[in-house]
């Protein structure tokens, strides 16, 4: 496996990802209930912009190094600036956090993280991070296998987050869908945040009516697909947009992502084809 997100860390699909994230974990605390959150891929935990990978491939600074300093930015993005901030707290934006970290930020004491990360050298980065934190359990494996393995959560509610790195985007593409169809027959009321890159949006509309298609008879699809692009895609160009479909979303989720895409998508720019979506898809 070669691939290392110290390289994309804090672009503009870790902000999308990572706000969304942020979001479903705010309103899973409206109840007194524990909740459980799966990271399928946890990566190592938190990112060095400063590190040589991060200097190599800067994306970053296209990314969170537009809102780092955003003193107006929309209370939707509270949440995940919060977590962004805990990571840096001399006030200097050096570190970015991982989705673990995102959602440790926002989770309390009773509640449960499972970290999912198949590479050796990323899996002891994130034990060694989430070291002595109760609420944490880093296991070294395939998530997709996890998901079969330990949906339903003993907690009885909480969110999956499907965010392979997509090294072989077709073979991935159908991991991620035969995982979620098989988890939604398992633990149908849970939330499902499925994190897709962006080349050719068609192919992304596919992949979503492959899921619904796929669904056992007589089951209905209840989701919300989030797009951000900072730039007019092109399959052959450098990515510049991602999509997350979010299955049994909140309620609170699609009023407050339409306050915050418009202004994210104005704020990391690169050229007049930036854009957003948010679309209910169902079945």
């Amino acid at each position: 496996m070669n691939y290392r997100h110290a390289f994309h860390a804090g672009n503009h699909a870790d902000i999308l990802k990572h706000v969304c994230l942020a979001l479903v974990i705010e309103h899973l605390k409206h109840k007194a209930a524990p909740f459980a959150v799966m990271d399928t891929h946890g990566g190592r935990g938190v990112y060095a912009l400063d590190g040589q990978e991060a200097q190599r491939s800067p994306e970053w600074r296209e990314g969170v190094g537009r809102i780092w300093d955003w003193t107006d930015a929309p209370a939707a993005l509270a949440p995940y600036l919060a977590a962004l901030r805990a990571v840096n707290e001399d006030g200097e934006l050096r570190t970015y956090p991982g989705s673990p970290v995102i959602a440790l930020a926002g989770m309390r004491e009773h509640d449960r993280l499972i970290a999912c990360e198949l590479h050796p050298e990323e899996a002891g980065a994130l034990r060694r991070r989430l070291d002595g934190d109760p609420r944490a359990q880093v296991h070294q494996r395939n998530g997709f296998e996890a998901m079969g393995a330990l949906l339903p959560f003993t907690e009885r509610r909480g969110l999956v987050l499907i965010d392979p790195p997509y090294e072989d985007r077709d073979h991935e593409t159908i991991q991620s869908i035969r995982a979620l169809r098989a988890a939604l027959d398992r633990f149908g009321h849970g939330i499902y945040m499925w994190w897709r890159p962006v080349k050719d949006v068609r192919e992304t509309d596919m992949a979503d009516a492959e899921l619904l298609h796929g669904l056992v008879l007589g089951r209905t699809l209840n989701a919300l697909r989030v797009d951000l692009a900072v730039d007019r895609v092109t399959p052959e160009g450098r990515l510049v947009a991602s999509s997350v479909l979010i299955v049994n979303p909140p309620y609170t989720l699609a009023p407050a992502l339409s306050e915050a895409l418009p202004a994210l998508a104005a704020r990391l720019a690169l050229s007049d084809g930036a854009g957003w979506r948010l679309e209910s898809i169902g079945a």
